[in-house]
């Protein structure tokens, strides 16, 4: 088993600084490292025929190290904490108003594409970072490992679609610009954002912790509804 670890975290690794490289010659975002990465990722595993839940039992370490980069958005919370203060309201309005949105957009097509109701369980949490996604799914029973797909589909489209819908509808205050980096691509999207700004990063982490919380008060409150409309 100790072999497996090593194996699968060394190879995780090679492999994504390999389509690290990749991607500086050749950028465009489906050269990205984050897209080519899962998807090989998972070509191999099927290959050589090793079951999902042994690899992500090798590659825990990788989760651990999320959830300290999940923690470590608090630096940037701190300082600009002046901001947040004086905007909680609308941060708050606006996240709860996505997270219902983003819930309630991903079980009805599910449900309408007949992938069954574990299914429609394990999206809702699509729309908050991973490690508090997959616990979530796990609560509600849920399919974790599925869990992290949507997580991760919904990740890429907002990291792809996120820049547009901006220039589309000209947002340009960096409240805004958090919020929909944060809501929509997760920890991918916070470091979009804080490309863009430290306020727009900083508002992006806050996004994912109380999105998250926010995300996990609908899932329960929405629970005996969802089950009573699925059966």
């Amino acid at each position: 088993m100790l072999l497996l670890k090593i194996c699968s975290v060394c190879f995780t690794v090679a492999l994504y600084l390999y389509c690290k490289r990749l991607n500086r010659k050749k950028p465009g975002w489906l050269t990205s490292p984050i897209i080519l990465t899962p998807l090989a990722m998972m070509g191999i595993l099927f290959t050589i025929g090793l079951p999902y839940e042994e690899y992500q039992h090798a590659t825990s370490l990788f989760t651990e190290a999320l959830n300290m980069v999940t923690v470590a958005f608090a630096i940037p919370l701190y300082r600009n904490w002046a901001i947040l203060r004086a905007n909680w309201r609308v941060i708050v309005f606006s996240l709860s108003v996505g997270s219902l949105a983003a819930i309630i957009g991903g079980m009805i097509p599910t449900y309408l594409l007949g992938m069954g109701g574990q299914a429609v369980l394990s999206v809702i949490p699509r729309s908050i970072t991973t490690p508090i996604a997959v616990s979530l799914s796990e609560s509600i029973h849920g399919i974790p490992a599925l869990t992290a797909v949507f997580v991760m589909l919904t990740s890429f489209a907002g990291m792809y679609l996120g820049p547009k819908i901006m220039r589309l509808f000209h947002v340009r205050h960096p409240l805004a610009i958090g919020m929909m980096y944060g809501m929509g691509a997760h920890a991918l999207g916070t470091v979009k954002a804080f490309e863009r700004g430290e306020v727009e990063g900083t508002v992006s982490s806050l996004s994912n912790i109380v999105g998250a919380i926010i995300t996990v008060a609908w899932a329960f409150m929405l629970l005996p509804i969802v089950s009573a409309w699925m059966s």
